[in-house]
């Protein structure tokens, strides 16, 4: 096109410039970056190299660049100088960071291809709050320094980005949540289970979207206490070891709540072949359920015990019971009532069978972001304060996904599966009568 001509005498828009601008800094960073990949760590130049690319789900505003090619004439602009762009409706940027490489890369491919959808799904209809969202997916690695590098870069995008959401990895989340909270990002940690998190809070804008590994002990007890019914008369047995007592400390407070009385205490000598003698003793006291902490094998042991001695008590189990070993012991027992305490996601579309690690982290992470899509939606904003305290705040509803003050999420951690058809099925969302069934001992001394 000649110069001097009516398109070129056009000034751009006071949005296509600013738009410009954008699309122009955020190449020349990925630039940068990629020609300094090789000066960073090896984990760290894989996600550099990640960063080149982005991984976007969403692409540039516009298909041609609208500023005029340098040294071509162009009429005099006569029109007022323009003023800072104001956009009525622009897009929101989120980040989610998952271990795109390294050990738990199949973390990563499980949440992105998730996200996906998700974010189709979005497009397809109305977006976030009637807006568009940019969706953009970067490595971790499930590395300290790569994640600190990528925190780094995360927090001087321009413009930053509305929340980050991921870092499945505790070792990830946890360095990372000061730099997002230092630099006023609302970050909602998916995935990650660990403690320290919220123990050591970085702040107000730090959130934990998956349940907590500690929560299991308590959770036991509450069904212990569920199964044993308004009595109390349940009974928790362990084999003494460190993690088994501190899960039977926590269990015995939580079904002691609201019952009669607390459950009674049994112990046990791990690793031995025979426990007839604790077998007499559940006999004797004629229990409505049975907590067991320990290890698969006595487990199995005293399960088949239990059922030999026509003892068809409800037993519960400890989150490693749900192993292959369990599973090869108790054979066909686990058709009785057995149920075993498994971590689940706190999405609120409640899955009834168990997920493995890789599905659990990508269902969290797919919570996080309809938690912080529906907090944008209700307030009609995008500011993190805001975001902040409505997540904090009393829920409305009780299916909406709500945070007590350490910025832990108001969901179950642990729950109950029994085994069916091959397949580990949540105990808690069968049929009433049978899940919160309290049967009584059977002193039948024939084989179940």
């Amino acid at each position: 096109m000649l110069a001097g001509s009516a398109r070129e005498q056009r000034s751009p828009s006071p949005l296509q410039a600013w738009l410009a601008e954008m699309w122009h800094r955020d190449s020349a960073l990925r630039t940068h970056e990629l020609a300094h990949a090789r000066s960073y760590p090896a984990p760290a130049a894989a996600m550099c190299a990640a960063l080149a690319s982005l991984a976007l789900i969403t692409g540039p505003a516009f298909a041609n660049d609208p500023r005029p090619d340098a040294g071509q004439a162009t009429a005099p602009n006569t029109e007022a100088p323009p003023t800072a762009p104001t956009i009525a409706n622009p897009s929101i940027r989120i980040v989610v960071a998952l271990p795109l490489s390294g050990p738990r890369r199949s973390v990563g491919a499980a949440a992105r291809q998730r996200l996906s959808l998700m974010k189709s799904a979005s497009d397809s209809s109305s977006g976030i709050g009637r807006r568009t969202w940019q969706l953009e997916i970067l490595d971790d690695a499930c590395d300290r320094e790569a994640t600190r590098q990528l925190a780094l870069h995360i927090i001087a995008m321009t413009p930053p980005p509305a929340a980050v959401i991921g870092h499945p990895c505790a070792s990830a989340a946890i360095t990372a949540a000061p730099i997002y909270q230092q630099a006023g990002l609302l970050f909602l940690a998916a995935g990650m289970r660990h403690p320290q998190l919220t123990d050591q809070r970085a702040g107000p804008l730090v959130f934990r979207a998956a349940g907590r590994d500690d929560r299991q002990g308590a959770e036991a007890g509450h069904r212990l206490r569920v199964l044993a019914g308004s009595s109390g008369n349940g009974l928790i047995i362990h084999d003494r070891t460190v993690l088994a007592r501190s899960l039977a400390k926590a269990a015995r407070e939580s079904a002691t709540f609201g019952a009669q009385a607390e459950p009674y205490e049994l112990t046990i000598v791990a690793g031995e072949s025979d426990y007839t003698r604790t077998i007499d003793e559940i006999a004797s006291r004629m229990p409505r359920a049975i907590l067991f902490l320990g290890f698969p094998s006595e487990a199995a042991i005293i399960l088949r015990q239990l059922r030999a001695r026509g003892l068809d008590v409800p037993f519960v189990v400890n989150d490693a019971m749900a192993s292959t070993e369990f599973i090869n012991h108790a054979g066909d027992l686990l058709e009785t009532h057995v149920e075993v305490m498994m971590p689940v996601s706190i999405n609120r579309n409640t899955r009834a069978e168990s997920e493995l690690s890789d599905a659990l982290a990508a269902s969290d992470v797919i919570a996080a972001v309809s938690v912080w899509a529906d907090a944008v939606t209700a307030i009609a904003s995008t500011d993190a304060t805001q975001i902040a305290q409505h997540l904090s705040s009393a829920r409305s509803y009780l299916d909406k996904i709500g945070f007590d003050s350490a910025g832990d999420a108001l969901r179950t951690s642990f729950a109950p599966f029994r085994r069916r058809d091959n397949t580990w099925q949540r105990a808690d969302l069968t049929n009433a009568t049978e899940s919160a069934a309290s049967p009584a001992v059977s002193r039948s001394t024939s084989d179940p």
